[in-house]
């Protein structure tokens, strides 16, 4: 058989054929406003997850109640554009409450409470941790509390 017959009403699949995406599992997590350093906050605030790989496509995680641990267990997946920086996962946990803690300068009620900068898995590799948390506090950045999720880099197939 020849090849223009064996090609004909065939697509030669090349790389540009499979996207990729990133498959993202945010389980939980702990040390958030905890009672002992923040007696101000109380436990009907709310909690949510934002998170991004391009900062100008940020996505959030449900309201959750509670501290100083919390849970949400989501999955999302995420398109990547290869044509763009995609090296890093950026997580910031916000709080939205009414307590006498919470910064008055923001017009939505949204405190930043810990944010990290994880590093995105190879692809076809999977990552499953547990990533510190820095805050933002009056004289610099403090380490306080954790996150736990999970990340998969996969192609996805076009056809």
């Amino acid at each position: 058989m020849n090849r223009r017959k064996l090609t004909q009403n065939k697509r030669i699949a090349n790389e540009r054929d499979n996207r990729i995406g990133l498959v993202l599992s945010i389980h939980h997590a702990e040390g958030i406003d905890n009672p002992g350093n923040y007696p101000s906050v109380f436990n009907r605030n709310i909690y949510c997850v934002l998170f991004w790989v391009y900062p100008d496509d940020q996505l959030a995680t449900e309201f959750v109640s509670g501290s100083p641990d919390l849970a949400w267990n989501q999955k999302y997946r995420i398109e990547l554009d290869e044509s763009r920086d995609c090296r890093f996962l950026h997580v910031e946990v916000l709080r939205c409450g009414s307590s006498s803690e919470s910064n008055p300068g923001t017009s939505n009620g949204m405190r930043l409470v810990g944010r990290a900068k994880i590093p995105l898995p190879d692809l076809s590799g999977k990552t499953e941790g547990r990533y510190g948390l820095v805050r933002l506090e009056e004289d610099g950045y403090k380490a306080e509390g954790h996150i736990t999720l999970s990340m998969k880099l996969i192609k996805i197939d076009q056809s």
